[in-house]
């Protein structure tokens, strides 16, 4: 029926005299949220509006490369208008949830690779994680804790198109905490040799200057 508030128009006028000449002001109509109409006898859970509340579950195509705070519009898939009006559309706002293992930046991915005291020294072949699956990554004799290696193209896929990052493995030695006394004996026996003291020459670059190269 017509609502008895705005009498069909959707709006209200105000008219307001001020000392320096009349003014008039309009808003929506309260009752009616400006359609004119307001429903006289309404069935449970419709509103004024005549429309009714309720939840769909659709499916929703996510492109690669999207990050956490960004929307996704799907458009005529919000909520209906009054009458014969465009139906909205639904806003979807990605929120990521952060993997155990990788790390991502941008569109790199960082992985925290440990290593023993002997595999970096005589160098070794392991298997490391990616988005893709398994990686098999070799380790150079003499590898030094810090050291980071990069995987071309094994990072997230450019939203926009321009390629894939890349995938950085932090290598980090690990130290044992506890020896055996044949460990302890056998280590002692190599502390005064030369090839077992720190002597780093001058190519190999400090942890700064690693993070400084590989994100500029």
């Amino acid at each position: 029926k017509e609502c008895a508030t705005c009498h069909g128009q959707g709006r209200l006028r105000k008219v307001v005299n001020p000392r320096l000449g009349q003014r008039v002001s309009t808003s929506t109509g309260p009752s009616c949220g400006g359609a004119g109409q307001t429903i006289d006898k309404r069935p449970p859970g419709v509103d004024s509006s005549g429309l009714v509340s309720k939840e769909d579950t659709i499916s929703v195509k996510i492109p690669a490369g999207v990050a956490e705070g960004m929307q996704l519009s799907m458009s005529g898939k919000g909520n209906e208008a009054p009458g014969s009006g465009i139906p909205g559309d639904l806003l979807i706002v990605i929120e990521e949830v952060e993997d155990k293992v990788l790390k991502r930046d941008g569109n790199n991915i960082i992985y925290d690779l440990h290593i023993s005291f002997i595999d970096a020294a005589l160098g070794t072949s392991v298997e490391v994680p990616s988005i893709g699956g398994k990686v098999r990554l070799k380790i150079e004799p003499g590898t030094q804790s810090g050291k980071i290696l990069r995987l071309r193209g094994k990072g997230v896929k450019d939203l926009n198109g321009y390629g894939h990052g890349d995938q950085l493995i932090y290598v980090n030695v690990w130290t044992p905490k506890k020896l055996s006394p044949e460990e302890k004996a056998k280590l002692e026996s190599l502390r005064t040799s030369t090839n077992f003291q720190p002597h780093p020459d001058a190519s190999e670059k400090g942890f700064f200057e690693r993070m400084k190269e590989y994100f500029g």
